[in-house]
């Protein structure tokens, strides 16, 4: 089993992060290429998940041959979770609008 994986099973605080930051990732991972590149983009916004409101940023990295980004997204509620580590979900985004998720 994957540390991210014991870690979901035994807090209870991880698990809601994962389940906040894997919806997330996969709403930004179907906009639009375009949408990605638009000036004034914001890189950060909150939800509620279960009550509790969970904070997320992303970043962006664009890869250098065919235009294809990597989005980084991170989510925080100011829960403690073991080690202080917070769950990411990252995907790759291709010009023609393809997302690939990293696993």
């Amino acid at each position: 089993m994957t540390l991210d994986g014991l870690l979901v099973r035994f807090s209870r605080n991880y698990a809601l992060l994962r389940r906040a930051v894997d919806s997330a990732g996969r709403a930004l991972a179907r906009r639009s290429y375009e949408s990605f590149l638009e000036p004034g983009e914001e890189f950060a916004f909150s939800e509620f998940v279960d009550g509790v409101r969970v904070r997320f940023d992303f970043e962006i990295v664009r890869e250098e041959k065919g235009g294809a980004l990597w989005v980084y997204v991170n989510a925080d509620a100011g829960l403690p979770t073991p080690l202080l580590l917070k769950p990411s979900f990252v995907f790759r985004k291709l010009p023609d609008g393809t997302a690939y998720i990293v696993r």
